[in-house]
Formats: C-alpha cells, sequence, structure tokens
C-alpha cells in the first residue's frame, strides 16, 4: 500500500465567523468517519489546525494568516494508507465534512525517500 496526505480545505471567510463551538460541533462526527479509516486499516494519523500561522519567504514574514489574498484554507490532514491515487480519493469522497459540502479535499501520493519515511 502506499501513503496519501489528505489535505482538508475549507472557507476561511465561513471559518473565520464561527465560535470554537460551532467550528469544532462536527469532531464528533469526524472521529466516527476516522475510527471506520482505523478499522479498515487506511488510516495512519491526521490532526485538525488552526485558522492562523505564518507565511514566510527566506527574508521575511509574508503573512499573518496561513494564506496570502485566499478564500480557502488548509484546515486539517490525515495520514492514509490506500492501494492507489483512485482509492485515496475515493476514501476522501467518505468525509462527512466534504459529504456536507463544508470542505474539499486534496490528495498527496507521499513519497517515500530510503532511510527516511519507509516504515
Amino acid at each position: 500500500m502506499e501513503k496519501f496526505m489528505m489535505i482538508i480545505r475549507e472557507d476561511l471567510d465561513r471559518l473565520g465567523q464561527l465560535t470554537d463551538e460551532e467550528r469544532f460541533a462536527n469532531i464528533p462526527m469526524m472521529l466516527k468517519w476516522v475510527d471506520s479509516l482505523i478499522e479498515s486499516g487506511n488510516y495512519i494519523r491526521g490532526e485538525p489546525l488552526l485558522i492562523k500561522g505564518r507565511y514566510v519567504s527566506k527574508d521575511q514574514i509574508l503573512s499573518d494568516g496561513p494564506f496570502i489574498e485566499a478564500r480557502e484554507g488548509v484546515s486539517g490532514y490525515e495520514i492514509i494508507r490506500a492501494e492507489s491515487l483512485e482509492q485515496a480519493a475515493a476514501i476522501a469522497q467518505t468525509c462527512p465534512l466534504v459529504q456536507q459540502g463544508l470542505a474539499v479535499r486534496e490528495i498527496r501520493p507521499i513519497a517515500t525517500i530510503y532511510g527516511v519515511n519507509n516504515d
């Protein structure tokens, strides 16, 4: 099986208008989904991200947010195992946030570098 990163992208304007309680109200539903990925043997790890951070270059901080003039931002990720990119995409489509139209998923294969991440 290959490893894939599933990046969660959500509307930053919408998220910025929610209280923490409203934003994390979907956690029980997401945990149930993650449990199903654990049971199927696809889940490796994942975490939500806060809507703050820095966008940096070599010489400066370009932005105090996790974005530059973006409407959409990364709000979390999971690392999964799947047989193919197609299977990883099919798994991503089962995400409750995707199903509700609240988020989209970017799926990226993780490159194996000998001696680094080939567990």
